[in-house]
């Protein structure tokens, strides 16, 4: 029984952090639209940093240009999707291994 709550209680720890990844993940989507946001915030460097990091298959897939002057980041986009999928499954993981008898 110690060992499911343990269990538990670690995917809602993991599913809090890939929830916090998918935000910012959204939000960086969303400011990369608008270019004067992008320079006024400095975070060029952070977005490539945030590039490398993603796996091969999607790194740098589907840069569209916006109608603002910026770029909308399809990868970006896909890797909040998949960490908000993630978020998903370890809260419903948890969830049933607390009311488990």
């Amino acid at each position: 029984m110690q060992l499911r709550r343990a269990a538990a209680i670690a995917l809602n720890v993991m599913a809090v952090a890939f929830r916090v990844l998918g935000i910012v993940f959204g939000a960086l989507t969303v400011l990369l639209c608008f270019p004067s946001m992008a320079q006024r915030l400095n975070i060029a460097g952070f977005v490539l940093d945030l590039s490398h990091a993603l796996p091969d298959i999607i790194e740098g897939y589907g840069l569209v240009t916006s109608p603002f002057g910026g770029v909308f980041r399809l990868d970006f986009a896909l890797a909040m999707v998949g960490l908000l999928v993630l978020d998903y499954a370890c809260q419903r993981i948890s969830y049933t291994l607390q009311t488990r008898l």
